[in-house]
């Protein structure tokens, strides 16, 4: 086929996709935009889970490393304890480390977006009356729009960073791949993930001096906030580089494998 599909999700979250697009006969391109360390977090820095009524979790990747930590130090989770999930791959990991699916609050499949605004709406279903103590489980920095609207609301709030994310330049091999990919005349599909993982792959692509090849590229994101950070990095490249505006394909679609596929396979 001619569309080229490069999937930009960090190492280890593309083989399932990869693999079915791959099966559908799409050429796949791994190109990991963003790299994840867990934090060597100490038995004593972790807080009493009993001092908590609702553990809330940014992400997989978050519930991954905090579980096992938990591990790690022979701790458990408490009987009874709610935790609460940005989005649905978010509550199966939980799921999948135990946690009961009754004692987790999470957007539905078919919310309109899988973020901390549509997790609030359940929260809210659920009583914040029953939620005075929430820790937040993420990385070194996040969104704030969850915290300080449970705070507003007399929610006391804590954070847990335990993972880092920094951005991840290109290699070498990758860079003169990608070069070859962009300058030749192939239809090509972007997955971008994290406004993080735009920012650096628009930073690579200004280092070797290619966004002027991705006013023609389709672009398939996982949230209108994302969408909007990509529109930024191309209107700021079209003013730099005087070149002429075009109305870039960007699609929204869930953050699944399932809807990831069915979008990138639509055209």
């Amino acid at each position: 086929m001619n569309r080229h599909i490069i999937l930009t999700r960090p190492a280890g979250k593309n083989a399932s996709l990869q693999s079915l697009l791959v099966a559908a006969g799409y050429p796949v391109t791994e190109l990991p935009a963003i790299e994840r360390f867990p934090l060597p977090l100490k038995a004593g820095e972790l807080p009493d889970l009993a001092g908590y009524d609702l553990v809330f979790f940014v992400s997989g990747y978050a519930v991954q490393v905090f579980f096992e930590m938990l591990a790690q130090y022979h701790l458990s989770w408490p009987e009874g304890l709610y935790a609460g999930a940005v989005g649905m791959a978010t509550a199966n990991a939980l799921q999948e480390q135990g946690v009961p699916a009754s004692q987790i609050i999470h957007p539905g499949p078919d919310a309109e977006n899988q973020d901390s605004e549509a997790f609030f709406d359940e929260l809210f279903k659920k009583g914040l009356d029953k939620f005075t103590r929430v820790l937040v489980v993420r990385g070194q920095a996040g969104r704030q729009w969850l915290a300080e609207k449970l705070q507003s609301l007399n929610v006391r709030v804590a954070f847990l960073p335990v993972y880092e994310r920094k951005s991840r330049a290109w290699t070498p091999s990758e860079s003169k791949a990608i070069i070859a990919l962009l300058q030749s005349s192939k239809k090509i599909s972007w997955l971008l993930t994290s406004k993080e993982s735009v920012d650096s792959v628009f930073n690579e692509l200004k280092r070797y001096e290619l966004v002027q090849y991705c006013l023609d590229h389709h672009f398939l994101v996982t949230h209108p906030r994302i969408a909007a950070q990509i529109h930024e990095h191309l209107k700021e490249a079209m003013v730099q580089g005087n070149l002429p505006g075009k109305a870039v394909v960007i699609n929204i679609c869930q953050p699944s494998d399932a809807s990831i596929f069915e979008m990138l396979t639509m055209s």
